[in-house]
């Protein structure tokens, strides 16, 4: 008892002790014997004494004649108690530990025998197989699998001949966990074994096993034993053994596949296309064809990527004469290998395609002549530059054709309705190498879309070296040779139809004085100055989810969720045009007004948004201090009233937002809105 006292107040200190004095507490544990081991076992326990301490003790302590005291440790129950029992022999016992880890296998501790399994298969030892075989046949289920594991992991030489007999138990259970067994072994010789276990075995646990070994160590003779796999009705059978046979099969397994593709089940067509895909071999074209006029549309599709890997002058023979098969999805299936496999001698029959009535053949026709890059297709690609099923796949194909006659169509879907068609276009003109393309691209800066602005500038950058602005192209061409302004497209985020009726907030912005604008320093100027607030504004809108926009020609009407959305977008186009009008002269600088309702927006037959509410945001936005109508609680005439970079909103609008206290807003006036009943209030919002 006193030896245990003594023993507590080393380890007890040891923690705190410097290097120097550890050697004399080392030496004074291990005066007292193994009795130190579970003690110190103790202290890591409870977390008197740090891991790193208990394994120097622990190491310093070890001898051989101690060994049991640490095979004993192995059943704690506590893991980093075990862990170090089990580290210690594991760097100081291990041949010597074998025997007593052995013996531990047949222990029905079931934590004694899963941790000496671990330290035998961490040893890695294949003599420790002969002590091992014996536990293979024992009564008890656990010990038979921790045997397995342990024979499976050291790959002795007599592992598989110790299992052999368990695949033929009558407790499906054991038979799995055998045939588990032989299959991490990946012993080829083990093959014929598994062949003949394969033919009989019903547990679907064992066959899965099996079959991700075969597929692993096959031969390509097993192939054709896992097609009766492929034909299971359990999915995860089927898609293993159909991924071991692609692993395993050659071309020799043809025909067997070929059988499948007439098997009414879509799940086995699947499979034999997969297979036949994952071959890679020509001999399996001649099915992977037929395949194309399948009615399932994932076996087309996984035919064509077989075909197109394949390739060749043959197989581009046969899909030729299904691009003008009567059903249309043959079409889609074969002009789809054009677009990946570039053959010319299919020109001709490509451009018949191009009035072809089904508009997928159309477009992928044009990007299969695009591949090909015949400039004879330009004349008959210009003509579906108004085909709006096909025509954004045309920018693409025709700067792939790389002549200059691509320029004229091009030209013109530089100015389409569609702002990606238009981006897609300013790319294909810069790849084409002409004298003709850059001033292509010059016009496309003058677009009234910022992004394909942006685009084209950046594109002039990129082909000359230097940078550019909207001006600078302007000076170069001339205000005569700028395009005329498209009518900006009416834009609905969401589907409409006429006479749809929406309650929205209502957003109206106005760029300030650009009649005065354009009159003092011309048109160009004025024209830069609202593509600036235009890129702005909408870059603000698309991130508040804008449900309409249309230009009002020098400001913007816009619809959306709720007032909180329109003016925050208000909020950030003002924070933002201050910016830029800090770092720009002062002719330059942009003022904007804005107004913000709530209310009643009809669709019209444009798609437009109209009715009172929208009439009401119109007159609200240009209210003029003069036109302030007296009334009860209205404000001193003599208060300020901002003319400019402004946001004012209408009753309906304020209403929305007056109980929220992050909203700061004041009421500026009665104002009479024309063509609209009575008296109305407008206030002001004060941004924070």
């Amino acid at each position: 008892m006193f030896e245990k006292f003594k023993i507590g107040s080393i380890l007890a200190r040891y923690p705190k002790a410097e290097k120097s004095e550890r050697k004399g507490a080392l030496d004074k544990l291990d005066s007292y014997g193994e009795m130190v081991l579970p003690m110190t076992a103790d202290e890591l326990r409870y977390n008197r004494l740090l891991y790193a301490d208990a394994s120097e003790i622990f190491a310093r302590m070890y001898r051989k004649d101690r060994l049991p005291t640490y095979i004993r440790g192995l059943s704690d129950l506590k893991e980093n108690v075990r862990q170090l029992y089990k580290e210690t022999i594991t760097k100081n016992g291990r041949l010597a530990a074998i025997p007593a880890l052995v013996d531990l296998l047949g222990s029905p501790d079931h934590v004694a025998r899963k941790s000496a399994a671990d330290l035998l298969v961490e040893f890695d030892d294949p003599s420790i197989a002969p002590k091992v075989i014996p536990f293979v046949r024992h009564e008890n289920r656990d010990v038979k699998k921790t045997a397995l594991d342990i024979l499976t992991s050291v790959k002795s030489d007599r592992a598989a001949d110790a299992i052999y007999p368990l695949l033929d138990d009558n407790d499906s259970w054991v038979r799995r966990k055998a045939i588990e067994a032989i299959c991490k072994l990946k012993d080829k010789s083990t093959l014929p074994k598994l062949r003949e276990v394969a033919a009989k075995e019903k547990d679907v646990g064992a066959i899965k096993a099996i079959i991700d070994a075969m597929g692993e160590i096959g031969e390509s003779k097993d192939a054709e034993m896992l097609i009766t796999f492929v034909k299971s009705e359990d999915m995860i059978l089927r898609q293993m053994s159909t991924a071991a046979v692609m692993n395993i099969a050659d071309s020799t397994l043809v025909p067997k596949v070929v059988e499948l593709l007439m098997e009414d089940s879509v799940n086995l067509r699947r499979a034999a296309v997969d297979i036949l895909n994952g071959l890679k071999d020509p001999k399996t074209a001649g099915a992977l064809v037929k395949a194309l006029k399948d009615g399932d549309w994932w076996v087309r599709e996984i035919a064509t990527d077989a075909l197109s890997s394949l390739g060749g002058e043959k197989i581009s023979s046969m899909i030729m004469g299904l691009l003008n098969d009567n059903d249309e999805y043959v079409r889609r299936s074969a002009v789809e290998f054009f677009c990946r496999v570039k053959d010319e001698a299919a020109f001709e029959l490509l451009i018949g395609l191009l009035g072809d009535k089904d508009w997928w053949v159309r477009e992928k026709a044009i990007t299969a002549l695009g591949l090909i890059g015949d400039p004879r297709a330009i004349p008959l690609l210009e003509k579906l530059t108004s085909d709006s099923e096909v025509k954004w796949a045309l920018p693409s194909a025709l700067g792939k054709m790389g002549t200059k006659a691509a320029l004229k169509p091009l030209s013109a879907l530089l100015k389409d309705g569609q702002r990606q068609i238009r981006l897609a276009a300013i790319e294909a003109v810069a790849s084409i190498d002409e004298p003709d393309s850059l001033g292509l691209i010059k016009q496309a800066a003058l677009d009234d879309d910022p992004e394909v602005i942006s685009a084209a500038l950046k594109t002039l950058r990129e082909k000359t070296g230097r940078v550019w602005l909207k001006e600078d192209v302007i000076e170069e061409i001339g205000s005569a040779s700028r395009p005329a302004p498209r009518r900006a497209p009416v834009v609905n985020t969401l589907s409409v139809k006429q006479g749809d009726v929406f309650t929205e907030a209502i957003l109206v912005a106005d760029l300030c004085n650009s009649t005065d604008l354009a009159d003092t320093y011309g048109d160009n100027f004025a024209f830069n100055i609202m593509n600036e607030f235009a890129e702005i504004i909408m870059n603000a809108a698309r991130n508040e989810g804008v449900r309409f926009t249309k230009s009002t020609g020098d400001g913007y009407l816009m619809t959306f969720d709720g007032v909180e959305n329109a003016l925050q977008v208000a909020v950030d186009t003002l924070k933002r045009v201050a910016e830029r009008n800090a770092a720009t002269e002062k002719k330059r600088r942009i003022g904007l007004r804005f107004a913000v309702n709530q209310g009643e927006t009809r669709v019209d037959t444009n798609n437009d948004r109209v009715g009172v509410a929208v009439n009401m945001t119109f007159r609200a936005e240009g209210v003029k201090k003069e036109a302030m109508v007296p009334g009860p609680g209205a404000p001193d005439a003599s208060e300020a009233f901002p003319l400019e970079d402004r946001i004012l909103l209408t009753e309906a609008a304020y209403n929305e937002i007056k109980k929220n206290p992050a909203y700061k807003s004041r009421f500026i006036g009665f104002f009479e809105l024309k063509g609209i009943t009575g008296l109305h209030r407008i206030y002001q919002f004060l941004p924070v």
